[in-house]
């Protein structure tokens, strides 16, 4: 913090009784001197000599003579500026610039305790504030950066908390769900149904949290590629039915335009938004049922996507409305039936990041109404989608699998669903084991870890792709605690022919595995 002391040099001031020949000498003397102040016997200022307006006055027709010989009491400047030096020059320039600011240019004196102190300018006033400013900058900047440090740690934090939360999550799901396959007695599926719930929610609030982390850090990437848009809905629409079912409610849906409209999206993130406003539906209405609602307006470019989610529940008080994005935000209810406040904070952040909007409103027939819309790109149906073929059902069947994973517990379970797919499979616990491995030629697909002791997954991948023959072709598919979007597209430029994320689940691995093994057979055939 700056004081008028600090920016104003003693200057040796001038008596009433000095006459005008002196104090030229002294500007002649002085260069550097752009004001003069002048005091009584107490030292007290009575006046100010301004070097321009002085000079300017000299130098007149018959100035020198007129005035060299007169004291400076009849012409210097009797009111000037006068302000205490412990004031800062934050303050004075507020002040004076409000008051008088055109006395500034004409400089003023500097007091202590009522006594001279010494003449400020408005170059010093310059030069101290665009010190300043100077200073407030890479304040800024620092504060900017440290924040952004900050925001990138615990991203980084998340993302290490995620990958060793997700490894023995992996394996209390994995199991829950290859028991509830196995098990006999009916008494005893609601428990292995409670420990896939519990697990699932538990998982659920661990992706909010990192999508949240790392939209904050600006690194919620969008993996862009031609949707169906209709195919959003119908997927929602599978996915939440049995569940209004069991709980008594109404599930209704539906689709408004060309049943083969495609859009440039983020096909995961979209099914994300809708499923979070569905769930929630869900979650807080009792009686009644949820009715969702998409819209696809196209023209020849672009489309706009229009999405609608209504419930029967309690409803959002009018003076939350806007708060309810916010992270960790809670209403009353959402307290007693628990959960983070965060995945409202997600669908925020991915539409935003889509360049769309989304908002909360009150329903008219009761409880609450979400409406988020986004626009995006129109294209034309991949060839791909329009000629697909429907795997077949023995596509990952008859098959001896390598599993090359750290964990003891991954490796039961990854054992145990490939038993369950009929195939045959050994175990190695490291990348370079899992090379040599390869190279018997004796496996006809690899599930690899990515995170092992020594060699790691990555590296172990491209040792077998460096190799000749059809060996260092064999389908490799990865098995990944980390979460990050970019991390799968790091694994598949590393020669991964796809990636199945932690927890695993049974569906979701066979359907990677028979893909790999079709895409695998296609590029044989060719």
């Amino acid at each position: 913090m700056t004081l008028l002391l600090d920016i104003a040099p003693y200057i040796p001031p001038a008596v009433p009784q000095t006459t005008g020949g002196e104090i030229y000498r002294r500007f002649q003397e002085e260069p550097d001197t752009l004001a003069i102040a002048v005091v009584d016997e107490a030292e007290r200022p009575v006046g100010l000599i301004e070097r321009n307006a002085f000079l300017v006055r000299m130098a007149a027709e018959y100035g020198f003579a007129l005035w060299s010989k007169r004291a400076v009491s009849y012409w210097m400047k009797t009111d000037p500026v006068i302000a205490d030096g412990d004031v800062t020059v934050a303050e004075f320039c507020g002040r004076v610039l409000e008051e008088s600011p055109s006395q500034l240019l004409h400089g003023f004196v500097v007091t202590c305790g009522g006594r001279y102190a010494g003449v400020g300018t408005t170059l010093a006033l310059l030069q101290a504030t665009a010190s300043a400013t100077a200073a407030h900058a890479q304040d800024m900047t620092r504060l900017a950066d440290e924040a952004k440090e900050a925001l990138e740690a615990k991203a980084r934090f998340l993302a290490v908390m995620s990958h060793e939360i997700r490894t023995p999550l992996n394996g209390v799901l994995a199991v829950a769900e290859i028991v509830r396959r196995k098990v006999n007695q009916a008494d005893l599926l609601p428990f292995v149904d409670t420990i896939l719930e519990s697990g699932t929610t538990l998982l659920r609030l661990l992706n909010d949290a990192l999508d949240l982390s790392r939209a904050e850090a600006s690194g919620l990437e969008l993996d862009e590629e031609p949707v169906r848009a209709a195919g959003v809905l119908e997927d929602a629409a599978g996915l939440w039915t049995a569940q209004a079912e069991l709980k008594g409610l109404t599930l209704e849906t539906a689709y408004e335009g060309d049943d083969d409209v495609w859009i440039l999206a983020d096909g995961v993130r979209l099914r994300q938004i809708l499923n979070n406003l569905v769930g929630n539906a869900m979650k807080f209405t009792t009686e009644g049922g949820v009715k969702v609602r998409l819209s696809a307006v196209a023209d020849p470019q672009y489309v706009r996507l229009t999405g609608q989610v209504a419930d029967t529940g309690p409803g959002i008080s009018p003076d939350k409305l806007d708060a309810i994005f916010a992270p960790f935000h809670q209403t009353d209810g959402g307290v007693r039936l628990g959960g983070a406040g965060l995945g409202l904070a997600v669908c925020r952040q991915i539409v935003e990041r889509m360049g769309g909007t989304i908002e909360a409103q009150a329903n008219p027939g009761g409880g609450a109404l979400f409406v988020f819309e986004v626009p995006l790109h129109r294209v034309p149906e991949p060839q791909a989608a329009a000629a697909e073929a429907e795997a077949p059902e023995d596509a990952a069947r008859s098959l001896h699998v390598l599993i090359a994973d750290d964990n003891a517990t991954n490796r039961m379970v990854a054992r145990s669903l490939c038993e369950m797919f009929g195939c045959t499979c050994e175990t190695v616990t490291d990348g370079a084991a899992a090379v040599e491995a390869v190279e018997t030629g004796q496996f006809d697909l690899v599930l690899m870890d990515i995170k092992m002791p020594g060699m790691d997954g990555v590296e172990a991948t491209r040792r077998i792709r460096s190799g000749s023959g059809p060996i260092s072709q064999i389908p490799i598919v990865a098995l990944t605690a980390n979460a990050d979007p970019a991390d799968a597209a790091l694994y598949r430029l590393c020669g991964m022919n796809g990636v199945v994320e932690k927890p695993i689940k049974p569906e979701r691995l066979f359907a990677a595995m028979s893909a790999v093994l079709e895409l695998d057979a296609a590029t044989a055939a060719a």
